[in-house]
């Protein structure tokens, strides 16, 4: 195995150890989950098992990764009110889509799966189920998905990439349609909100405060608005707030507002203006042009 190991190239090598990572990571995740519903003859307690354990790995993970159980630091843009203003817009918006989104299909398709799976709820322990739906399945699943999947991915892809491909994942072990509609802008939201704070408890207390106005707002609520168009709205104005959370337009606006103008400081600058006005003396001919600052 080493001979091969040794034959591959370095990003070969790379890929290789972050599938194995992963796969290792979902394995054990899912195998708890199984496991503690077999012995537990409840789901939701298998679920709160394997949470606590992929939390667990997730600490392991970035202490194996880094060299630290403790988080890298923030971007400039984390450390920025404009920068929570726009998340916590975006987690509005991203609940309001949801909701709505999910309704409208249920009403639409119908789930099958999420019936079976609103079903089972109703056979679990009212405390066993608010405690793993509000606070362990919040801290598992962001542990999973960007504690370990997000930053292993992110060693290979972009931004955008190992968002969209870890939002996917989150949303399909949901298990069923209406859920993923939920799951998958939440996934994609919170992983920008990684990016830029490198912390997991900003998007687990995110996802706690998602889940909870889950199951508290009146469904009677959202069934009034679930509507093709209301979707199609909350789409456009929850990718504006993507948009506006991305690492690209932050950097612009650091560029602009901190950086010196293109070309040096205001003694290059008056240099320039001088050799300008020397040019257009000797040339009568000469056009004027206006350069960026």
């Amino acid at each position: 195995m080493k001979s091969l190991m040794s034959t591959l190239s370095p990003t070969a090598r790379a890929w290789g150890k972050t599938i194995a990572i992963l796969g290792g990571t979902l394995g054990i995740y899912l195998s708890v989950a199984l496991l503690g519903t077999w012995l537990t003859r409840d789901a939701v307690a298998g679920a709160a098992l394997a949470a606590i354990a992929v939390a667990i790995l997730a600490i392991v993970y970035r202490w194996k990764s880094t060299g630290t159980p403790l988080a890298s630091a923030p971007a400039p843009r984390a450390r920025t009110k404009t920068f929570w203003f726009t998340a916590v817009t975006g987690l509005i918006l991203c609940w309001m889509l949801g909701q709505t989104a999910a309704t409208w299909v249920y009403d639409t398709v119908g789930s099958p799966a999420f019936d079976s799976m609103s079903a089972v709820k109703q056979n679990t322990t009212a405390w066993l189920l608010v405690l793993t739906m509000l606070f362990i399945a919040p801290i598992g699943e962001e542990s999973l998905m960007r504690g370990i999947a997000y930053p292993a991915l992110r060693k290979h892809w972009p931004p955008l990439a190992a968002a969209f491909v870890t939002a996917a994942v989150f949303a399909l072990l949901h298990g069923n349609i209406v859920q993923i509609v939920v799951a998958f802008p939440l996934g994609i939201l919170l992983a920008f909100v990684y990016e830029a704070s490198q912390r997991l408890w900003p998007v687990i207390f995110m996802h706690v405060l998602f889940n909870m106005a889950a199951s508290f707002v009146p469904t009677k609520t959202i069934e009034n608005v679930a509507e093709l168009p209301m979707v199609v709205c909350l789409v456009v104005a929850f990718t504006l707030v993507l948009f506006a959370l991305t690492p690209g337009r932050y950097a612009v606006e650091s560029h602009g507002k901190n950086d010196p103008p293109q070309g040096g400081g205001s003694n290059d600058s008056a240099a320039n203006d001088s050799e300008a006005n020397d040019s257009t003396a000797n040339d009568s001919t000469a056009k004027s042009v206006t350069l960026p600052g």
